[in-house]
């Protein structure tokens, strides 16, 4: 008998947290409590080439996995101060293939870090364009790409 009332006091103590919850939270996800919103988020892609030009860098990036796409990063925005720079360069070490990560805060634009060989020998992702070239946005504040 006493094993048959400990089994249905287990029992029921196992069942009530189930009717014990309230529908507010069975309709709201657990994981949006609208305090742990990142405000950074970030797009990674994958470079093929980076050319130098007198004022920009112009990036050929992996566009939807079968295109290509082309975007002009202003040199001027490496040249300031370390928190309002928005260029970043890093070394590519290992055998990972060259990617260009882009960040937003709050989806707005932010900042942008190239992870590339920096050695610009004569087989790697570096080229130079022509002085007579036409390069669009090299003046631009913000960065303008399609994935």
């Amino acid at each position: 008998m006493k094993k048959i009332l400990l089994a249905l006091v287990i029992a029921c103590a196992a069942v009530l947290p189930a009717f014990s919850q309230s529908d507010s939270t069975a309709t709201k996800p657990i994981w949006d409590h609208g305090d742990n919103v990142a405000e950074f988020t970030y797009r990674n892609v994958r470079i093929y080439k980076v050319y130098d030009y007198k004022t920009a860098y112009v990036v050929l990036y992996e566009k939807g996995g079968v295109n290509v796409g082309t975007v002009t990063i202003p040199k001027k925005w490496y040249s300031k101060n370390g928190a309002e720079r928005k260029l970043e360069f890093r070394n590519l070490s290992g055998n990972l293939d060259p990617y260009m990560t882009i960040i937003y805060k709050n989806d707005e634009f932010y900042k942008v870090w190239l992870t590339l060989p920096l050695a610009r020998t004569a087989n790697s992702v570096w080229g130079v364009l022509p002085t007579y070239t036409e390069v669009p946005n090299t003046d631009a504040e913000t960065l303008e790409i399609e994935f």
